[in-house]
């Protein structure tokens, strides 16, 4: 192991979470090393360019290396795995495969894992497959908005530059405050990644319990299949007397009160309409800029990872249903973008 100001990082996936979150840990002082898919590493012989949109800086991110083969990871410790594929890539034979090798990989030493792909169930599904112990996993998500710069194409507002943007392998802005989320399920983990991640200096790693992230993220999965029902409206343009949108509200409730959202999550559903989820996404929206929210939304959500948020909607279905809970509106929904 190399010594606690030098960690060494095994990221999985060089997408825009991983090539953003690398290049946060690089220059806290991490060693970065990438295993890619071959297409993948081809592209990684380059240094990565990153647009910073909120703060208009195009950076270059060189200091990694990388590699292919899964089976190189049981020849290495790391001191951190970061897993930053989607969900439906980790949970597919091919994914699972690669958790497995992890698992033996991490085994009585002291590295731990991060799981950064979102679906209900992550950790536990992570610990499962990998065969690991508790204290040696958690889950993560990103505060930040990231997404394939110049092969994406999006429209962004002003003052972002278009110039700066055909140069950028990812474009990604930071302005929430929250640019790395940690699930506090291992406090050991929590304390030393986030001293390691706030070491960058330019992003914050937040330490949320397991309920606010549930809270805060998963009903935002319900909202982007009413938002692609609508066409991918401007958010001011959302009407919230539409059939689509009360529907999308009732789904969004269903998930808030999910037992994996705890008693803070019964009381946001009481207090959540028609009105105050277009409200929040407004405030998104803005907080946002210069990204365009919605375009992002439609590229991401209605494209790159839809198969992997339908999965995770079929996941709170099933949750709900073994609670007891109908989960009719969220079923109607799923069933509407199906058809």
């Amino acid at each position: 192991m190399t010594s606690p100001h030098n960690p060494t990082i095994l990221i999985v996936g060089a997408g825009s979470m991983g090539l953003v979150t690398g290049y946060h840990l690089s220059i806290a002082g991490a060693q970065v090393t990438y295993l890619v898919r071959p297409k993948r590493a081809e592209e990684l012989k380059q240094p990565q360019f990153l647009y910073w949109l909120d703060k208009q800086e195009l950076h270059e991110f060189k200091s990694y290396s990388h590699f292919t083969d899964p089976s190189l990871i049981l020849s290495s410790t790391y001191d951190y795995i970061l897993i930053t594929i989607d969900g439906k890539s980790v949970q597919s034979e091919e994914g699972e495969e690669l958790v497995k090798i992890i698992g033996q990989a991490a085994r009585e030493k002291t590295t731990k894992v991060i799981i950064g792909s979102v679906f209900l169930g992550a950790r536990d599904w992570i610990l499962e497959k990998s065969g690991l112990p508790d204290n040696q996993v958690t889950s993560a998500g990103l505060g930040i908005v990231a997404y394939p710069g110049k092969t994406a194409t999006l429209p962004v507002h002003p003052p972002a530059d278009p110039d700066l943007m055909k140069k950028a392998d990812v474009a990604y802005v930071d302005s929430m405050g929250n640019g790395f989320i940690l699930e506090d399920y291992v406090p050991s983990i929590s304390s030393s990644f986030s001293k390691l991640y706030n070491a960058c200096g330019v992003s914050n790693c937040v330490i949320w319990s397991p309920i606010q992230c549930a809270l805060n993220i998963f009903p935002l999965f319900a909202v982007f299949i009413g938002l692609e029902l609508l066409g991918w409206p401007k958010i001011k343009d959302i009407d919230t007397e539409s059939e689509v949108w009360k529907l999308t509200t009732a789904a969004a409730k269903e998930v808030q009160m999910l037992d994996v959202c705890g008693e803070a999550g019964t009381q946001t559903a009481q207090a959540t309409s028609e009105s105050t989820l277009v409200q929040m996404f407004a405030y998104l929206e803005e907080k946002l800029r210069p990204l365009d929210f919605q375009a992002f939304n439609q590229f991401h959500h209605g494209g790159k990872v839809v198969e992997q948020d339908r999965m995770h909607i079929e996941r709170c279905i099933s949750q709900g249903v073994a609670e007891g809970k109908p989960m009719s509106a969220l079923k109607t929904l799923l069933q509407s973008i199906n058809h």
